[in-house]
């Protein structure tokens, strides 16, 4: 068995069609189902259901993607520790941020800043929510993630991602609050009630995040369900939105000093809502020389 093989197999289970994944790899059709029946032969067993235009996974190819998977993470581990020499200052961190309001304001000077002293660490980069960051993880796929999980008054408030061998360390906490448009009937209130706002639109954030799932949990306890017909992934068009009068938002208060479209902020009381700001880590798979350099940098300059 020869880790190409699995590297081409995977990426026909993948693409489900042999066509598309020898483009992929640039390699010649014949020479991929050539490499992929010797896989088959050394294991006794058939991988893949051929179709005129779809391959499907038998229940053998199935079990053997996870396994592949895990064979190449291993193997890529093992080139990052050695190219590394232990020293952090070379290798790839695959990094995923959760946290718009870092994202579009002191995200970027951490990363350039990070380049300047370690200048031959890659840095690939992606956003999600907190739950597509942690299953990312679980799986393999990313080395770190800032995340951000939620605390109300009440224990039942608290918001958690019972992910398997996710390590989440606190680096600081953050009040939510509610934004308002400029002329919005709260836009001159200082704080208000979570129940005041029953009978108020809602522009959410997508499934997934964690400042949605808080909100849901706090307003059940408040005793009404928020009426949102308008969900966005992008802070920025949350934004927006509630500036355009389109509804209100619960927000991070970092998203307050954003540049971009203008919005109010009123603080939240009954209950108070925070946000706890996180770095998340894969604690079965060897965390690399460069991913603890750039977790101890990012330690440094967020907590």
């Amino acid at each position: 068995m020869e880790l190409r093989q699995l590297r081409y197999f995977l990426a026909v289970a993948e693409a489900e069609n042999f066509t598309a994944a020898a483009q992929r790899l640039h390699l010649a059709q014949p020479a991929l189902s050539q490499q992929i029946r010797a896989l088959e032969g050394e294991l006794g067993v058939s991988l893949l259901e051929r179709g005129a235009r779809r391959s499907r996974l038998t229940d053998a190819g199935t079990s053997m993607v996870a396994r592949a998977r895990r064979i190449l993470l291993e193997v890529e581990g093992a080139k990052q520790d050695l190219g590394a020499h232990a020293n952090g200052e070379r290798g790839n961190v695959r990094f995923g941020c959760a946290l718009q309001s870092l994202s579009e304001g002191r995200l970027p000077g951490v990363l350039s800043e990070f380049r300047r002293r370690f200048p031959h660490v890659q840095i690939e980069f992606r956003e999600a929510h907190t739950l597509q960051l942690g299953e990312l993880l679980a799986d393999g796929q990313l080395d770190l993630a800032l995340v951000h999980l939620g605390r109300g008054e009440t224990d039942e408030l608290r918001v958690d991602y019972d992910l398997a061998a996710i390590e989440f360390e606190t680096l600081y906490e953050e009040p939510l609050v509610v934004a308002v448009g400029p002329r919005h009937r709260l836009a001159r209130r200082a704080r208000v009630r979570l129940d005041e706002l029953a009978d108020e639109e809602f522009v959410s954030f997508g499934p997934g995040s964690t400042v949605r799932e808080l909100v849901a949990r706090a307003a059940h306890q408040a005793g009404f369900v928020p009426r949102s017909s308008i969900s966005a992934l992008n802070l920025g068009t949350v934004r927006a939105l509630v500036s355009a009068g389109l509804g209100i938002a619960v927000v991070p208060a970092a998203a307050l000093a954003l540049k971009g479209a203008r919005i109010h902020g009123v603080q939240l009381s009954r209950p108070n809502l925070v946000r706890v700001v996180a770095i998340a880590r894969n604690t079965v798979r060897h965390g690399s020389p460069a991913a603890r350099t750039f977790a101890g940098f990012l330690n440094e300059q967020l907590r």
